[in-house]
C-alpha cells in the first residue's frame, strides 16, 4: 500500500512537473512573438533561441517548437541573419515536410524564403526517395537472381544426384574370342553383329559341305555318272576350303580388330529416380511460378 502510494505521488509530480515545462515554453514563446510583433527583433531572437537554438532544442511541445522555429527565421531575415533564417526554416520542414507559412501573415520576403528552402527540401527528399527506391530496386534484383542462381544449383544437384556412373572393366581374354564377342565388349554392336553373322554363316557352310563331301564315300555311281560325282565331290570338297578358310579369316579378323580398339574400362551413365521425400529448400526470397492453364500459361514472380 505504501509503495503504490509512492508511485502515484511520483506520477503526480511528473505531470506538474511536464505542465510546467509546457507552460513555460508556451510563455516563453509568446513572450518572444509579443517582441517579435513590436519589431524588438533582437529581443525576439534571444527569447526565441531559447526554445529552439542549439543541437537540441529545449521546446519538448511540437507546436511550439515548430512555431518558434518559424518566427526565428523570419526573425534572422530581419537581422540580416538570412543562412541562420534558412537553417531554421529547413529544420521546420525537416520535422514536418508539410508545413506551410501564412503568405498573409509574414512579409514576402520571408514567404520567397521559406519556398526557396521548401522546395530545395523538397527536391533533396525526391533525391533521396529515388535513390532509396533504386537501392530497393538492386536489393529485389539481386534477391531474384541469388533465387534464379539457387534453383540451378538445385537442378545440377539434383541432375547429380539422379545420374549414376558404371564402370564396367573388359578382359584382354574375352577380347580374343571369335564370334564377334570382342566387339561386343567393347560396345560396338554394330560390328559384333556382323562378325557373327559372316562367321556363323561360314561356319554352317564348312559343316554342310563336310557333311555332303563325307556323305559320297558311301555312294557307288554307275560308270555313266562317274563324271558327274567327281564334280560334285570336287565342288564340295572346294567349297569347304573356302567357307572353312572364310571362318578362320573373319575369326581372326574379327580377334584382331578386338584388340586393336581394346577398351579397358567401359564408362556409362545411367538415370536413377529420387525418393519422393525429397523436396525443394524453402526460399524466403522471391519465388518463380509457372502457371498453366487451358488458355494458356503465364510466369509470375512472387515476393
Amino acid at each position: 500500500m505504501r509503495r503504490t502510494s509512492l508511485s502515484w505521488l511520483l506520477f503526480v509530480l511528473m505531470a506538474a512537473f511536464a505542465q510546467s515545462v509546457a507552460a513555460d515554453e508556451l510563455s516563453d514563446f509568446e513572450s518572444a512573438r509579443r517582441n517579435y510583433d513590436k519589431q524588438n527583433y533582437a529581443k525576439a531572437a534571444r527569447g526565441l533561441e531559447s526554445l529552439v537554438g542549439g543541437a537540441v532544442p529545449r521546446a519538448i511541445n511540437p507546436v511550439v517548437r515548430l512555431e518558434a522555429r518559424k518566427y526565428l527565421g523570419a526573425t534572422y531575415l530581419f537581422l540580416g541573419k538570412k543562412d541562420a533564417a534558412r537553417e531554421q526554416f529547413r529544420s521546420l520542414l525537416e520535422e514536418d515536410p508539410d508545413y506551410d507559412i501564412d503568405p498573409v501573415a509574414f512579409p514576402e520576403a520571408v514567404v520567397q524564403t521559406f519556398q526557396e528552402v521548401q522546395e530545395k527540401v523538397a527536391a533533396e527528399r525526391a533525391r533521396k526517395d529515388a535513390l532509396a527506391a533504386a537501392r530497393r530496386e538492386r536489393e529485389r534484383t539481386n534477391e531474384v537472381e541469388d533465387l534464379i542462381r539457387q534453383q540451378q544449383r538445385i537442378q545440377v544437384l539434383e541432375e547429380l544426384a539422379a545420374a549414376e556412373t558404371v564402370e564396367k572393366v573388359n578382359s584382354r581374354w574375352i577380347a580374343a574370342l571369335p564370334w564377334g564377342i570382342g566387339q561386343f565388349q567393347n560396345q560396338d554392336r554394330k560390328l559384333g553383329i556382323m562378325f557373327a553373322v559372316t562367321e556363323a554363316a561360314f561356319m554352317a557352310a564348312s559343316i554342310a559341305t563336310f557333311i555332303g563331301h563325307n556323305s559320297l564315300r558311301d555312294e557307288n555311281p554307275a560308270a555313266n555318272e562317274i563324271e558327274r560325282a567327281q564334280r560334285v565331290e570336287k565342288a564340295l570338297r572346294i567349297g569347304n576350303w573356302v567357307s572353312v578358310g572364310a571362318f578362320l579369316s573373319f575369326a581372326v579378323a574379327g580377334v584382331i580388330e578386338a584388340e586393336v580398339r581394346f577398351k579397358p574400362v567401359i564408362r556409362t551413365t545411367r538415370q536413377r529416380e529420387l525418393p519422393d521425400d525429397i523436396e525443394s529448400p524453402q526460399t524466403t526470397g522471391p519465388q518463380i511460378r509457372l502457371e498453366l492453364g487451358l488458355t494458356g500459361g503465364k510466369l509470375r514472380l512472387d515476393f
